[in-house]
């Protein structure tokens, strides 16, 4: 793949993180069926190119950069479609999207699979696929809530119907560092 920075980031000695556009060559376009995709970014740091990954904002998704701790993009790789969805040889090459969760270095931390919708829970170290909660970094598993609530520092997750007795009750987990406690059901 032939990436090419189109717009240098604005400042290059500041060390922060930066989104750069791209553009792909008419090659690689053409292999991997990229036809009205224009608004892919790469991450840079210094003018330098963090790894050669196309990614795009997408969505509602607003990352601040050097502010977020954690932030998401849709990241494409190369993929091929099955005989299911199309038998026509030209046609399976294609750039597959998925989200990812990427902390503020720009290291990807949390690779999703197609079609699964991942949310971050804003300002902390948790992200939930379904009702399913996780630590980003330890790849804790949290429970599977029925309903939460969020407060500034916490995250209160209903978990009565956990398979593991000892997590039913509510978890008041820490939004920066994850560690929880249990108010048990009973």
């Amino acid at each position: 793949m032939n990436l090419q920075l189109i717009e240098p980031p604005t400042s290059v000695s500041d060390g922060l993180l930066q989104f750069g556009k791209i553009s792909i060559n008419e090659e690689y376009r053409k292999k991997w069926n990229v036809h009205h995709l224009d608004d892919f970014v790469c991450l840079t740091r210094n003018s330098e190119l963090l790894r050669p990954t196309l990614y795009r904002i997408g969505g509602l998704n607003n990352p601040k950069l050097n502010k977020d701790e954690y932030f998401m993009l849709l990241k494409h790789v190369e993929a091929f479609y099955s005989d299911e969805i199309t038998k026509v040889k030209k046609d399976k090459p294609h750039l597959e999207s998925l989200w990812c969760i990427l902390d503020k270095n720009g290291n990807e931390k949390v690779e999703f699979r197609t079609f699964e919708s991942a949310y971050l829970l804003k300002d902390s170290c948790i992200y939930s696929v379904g009702s399913h909660y996780y630590n980003i970094e330890t790849k804790e598993y949290y429970g599977s809530g029925s309903t939460s609530m969020s407060s500034k520092d916490f995250l209160f997750l209903d978990n009565s119907y956990d398979k593991d007795p000892l997590k039913r009750g509510v978890m008041k987990i820490n939004k920066k560092n994850g560690t929880w406690e249990l108010f048990p059901d009973k």
